[in-house]
């Protein structure tokens, strides 16, 4: 755990707690969940196991290492080896796990999200949904695997899982993800209506 913290720490947890209380507004996370992390280098800052992105502390955030274990391992969240894995096998430098419901939801009838707003068409292209326990192995590699193709990829009944190079690009790739969702789930919850579907000429 971070106690005395030097410039990078310093700087590392201003970054955090800014995108932690933009998940947290959103309504992404909920109490405990959710994760961020940043990486320079080797090193790689993490929530803490448990702690509450909506109140950030600075003893909240672990340094850990890509290329060695520490005692801080321990204490970093659940989600880490996941986290290391992404920065391991992509080019990667931040990466935002959090539980937008109706990403949750489609997860539950999809095994793929294309979206239906040109915006995230344009940018995402296709969202994949994979399946597997919190913080274990298996997830960490399928994870990994479908973040070296797409921006952002569901772990099915879970959240949400975005990297990019910049913290705030795939923060902006999970309110994509996120806005994606509610416009299919409206759509689809509309067309019981029975009233014509358009399909958009960008499919």
């Amino acid at each position: 755990m971070v106690i005395r913290m030097n410039k990078l720490d310093r700087q590392a947890y201003l970054i955090i707690k800014e995108y932690s209380s933009r998940l947290a507004k959103r309504g992404y996370i909920t109490a405990h969940g959710g994760n961020i992390s940043i990486r320079s280098g080797n090193i790689v800052w993490i929530t803490r196991h448990a702690a509450s992105l909506e109140n950030l502390r600075p003893e909240d955030i672990v340094r850990i290492y890509i290329d060695r274990p520490t005692g801080h391992d321990l204490i970093a969240s659940t989600e880490a080896p996941i986290h290391l894995r992404i920065y391991r096998e992509t080019q990667n430098l931040a990466v935002l796990h959090a539980h937008p419901p109706y990403s949750v939801v489609l997860s539950f009838f999809y095994d793929e999200i294309i979206p239906y707003d040109s915006e995230a068409y344009h940018v995402l292209r296709k969202v994949p949904i994979v399946e597997g326990s919190p913080g274990s192995e298996e997830l960490a590699y399928k994870v990994a695997n479908a973040l070296k193709s797409h921006h952002a990829v569901i772990v099915r009944a879970h959240g949400v899982f975005t990297a990019s190079k910049f913290v705030d690009i795939a923060y902006q790739y999970m309110c994509m993800v996120e806005h994606s969702a509610e416009i299919i789930y409206h759509v689809e919850l509309f067309k019981t209506t029975h009233r014509k579907f358009i399909k958009p000429r960008i499919f």
